[in-house]
């Protein structure tokens, strides 16, 4: 999936959650996607926990992947989400949508 960046006070809200839903359900209902995945930098600690809380799994680490802005080496953290869990993250996110605003 591709970027998506969100003002720190959109972060963790109905907002995020909202875009997913409708990204993921493109994704895999319209697309017909049997997977989709998501890369994010090892250091990159607040996107790995927002990728972990929509139910992806992480695949594992590609060490030496590819080159920071700033020169240095990036080791990438690899997420999945297979079209079998779809159905069970759906509801989840669908809960996470019906409570209240934090």
């Amino acid at each position: 999936m591709g970027h998506t960046w969100y003002a720190k006070r959109a972060q963790r809200t109905h907002i995020n959650t909202t875009c997913k839903l409708l990204l993921l359900t493109h994704a895999f209902d319209t697309l017909g996607c049997n997977v989709v995945g998501w890369r994010t930098d090892n250091f990159n600690y607040a996107s790995q926990r927002a990728i972990e809380r929509l139910g992806a799994k992480k695949d594992g680490v590609i060490r030496g992947q590819k080159l920071r802005r700033d020169g240095t080496i990036r080791d990438t953290v690899m997420y999945s989400l297979h079209r079998g869990e779809w159905p069970e993250v759906y509801a989840h996110l669908n809960y996470l949508l019906s409570q209240p605003s934090r």
